[in-house]
């Protein structure tokens, strides 16, 4: 009598071999996944590692050189951010005096390096005199137009006959110069003072508000003596 179990035992008795062979890829699978899951974290890490020791160097801008002169307490040459404004210059310059013409500088400018910075002056109050001077001054003032008017019949001279020495001129004559208003006045009073004496025409051009073409027209007009 054969003692083999029969076909159908065969067949669904699982094997032996087969079972063995699944637990393997089983943990081969899993071990596999550990070691990737370990080798991307490591990696990541050494990625995340140079990312955060790049150092970026962000340049500093080089300092503004500026002079500032005129109506401020003290004046010189003071070393400012190249986006600071005219007005923070005149506070590095410890502030206007009270006699500074704050109407006639734009204190929202930017700086520049280089440049010259001028507070102009106010202009002189004329001062309050009484009644009785005030007739002698406007009978004075009559006789003295009834002169200049009969001077000027007899002969018209030209006020520009003579060139005006910008180193001793006074606000009155400057202004009579072409393109020269009661601003540029004082502005040339203030940089004369703060120079102590123009040494050239050409001097006049760091004044803002005269170029070329203004120096040009009041070169004949003007001497530096």
């Amino acid at each position: 009598m054969n003692k083999e179990s029969p076909p159908h035992f065969k067949s669904a008795r699982p094997s032996a071999n087969k079972g063995s062979f699944r637990t393997f890829a089983a943990w081969a699978l899993a071990f596999s996944a550990a070691v990737l899951a370990i080798t991307g974290a490591y990696f990541l890490g050494l990625s995340n590692a140079s990312v955060t020791e790049v150092e970026i160097l962000i340049p500093t801008p080089a300092p503004a050189v500026v002079q500032i002169a005129g109506e401020v307490r003290s004046p010189g040459v003071y070393e400012l951010n190249r986006n600071d404004r005219v007005l923070t210059a005149i506070e590095a310059a410890g502030g206007m005096t009270g006699n500074a013409d704050i109407e006639s500088i734009n204190l929202a400018a930017t700086i520049k390096d280089g440049s010259l910075i001028i507070v102009p002056s106010l202009s002189p109050t004329p001062s309050i005199s009484s009644p009785s001077q005030q007739s002698q001054s406007d009978s004075d003032a009559s006789d003295a137009g009834a002169l200049e008017t009969a001077r000027i019949s007899n002969s018209a001279p030209d006020p520009f006959s003579e060139p005006i020495d910008i180193n001793t001129a006074t606000i009155d004559q400057l202004k009579s110069l072409p393109g020269i208003g009661e601003t540029r006045a004082n502005q040339i009073i203030a940089l004369r003072t703060a120079v102590g004496s123009f040494s050239t025409l050409d001097q006049l051009l760091d004044i803002h508000g005269i170029g070329e073409k203004t120096l040009e027209t009041i070169r004949p007009l003007v001497v530096v003596k």
